[in-house]
């Protein structure tokens, strides 16, 4: 039983793992530019996971005005004028500090979109 209860386990962990890393930003040419924007974060797992990304945006060059609401597993951000940012990298920063933190986290952005200029 308890080999069963493992396994089933380890199945759902991997299915879940997988799908939560489908990706999910949709901008032009894969860059953001100039403007406010915002998403949901795809799994903050702990009372530390906010400020754990909070802390991988405001490290990524060009954005700035960062804010996040663990509630809402959403996120706001502007990318700075002159400073368009690669989603994929900005991905990449993120899927990084996932990684640091562990225990199921997933800060992948979902849903992005412009809000303002």
């Amino acid at each position: 039983m308890k080999k069963t209860t493992t396994a089933l386990v380890m199945a759902v962990l991997a299915a879940t793992r997988g799908f939560a890393a489908a990706p999910t930003i949709k901008a032009a040419k894969g860059v953001l530019k100039q403007g406010a924007y915002s998403a949901t974060v795809a799994a903050l797992v702990c009372e530390s996971c906010p400020a754990e990304v909070e802390k991988a945006l405001k490290a990524f060059p060009g954005l700035e005005d960062v804010s996040i609401s663990r509630e809402k597993s959403a996120v706001r951000f502007t990318v700075k004028k002159g400073t368009p940012v690669k989603t994929e990298k900005l991905q990449s920063a993120l899927r990084a500090a996932s990684e640091r933190m562990g225990m199921g986290a997933d800060y992948s952005l979902r849903d992005l979109k412009r809000v303002g200029p």
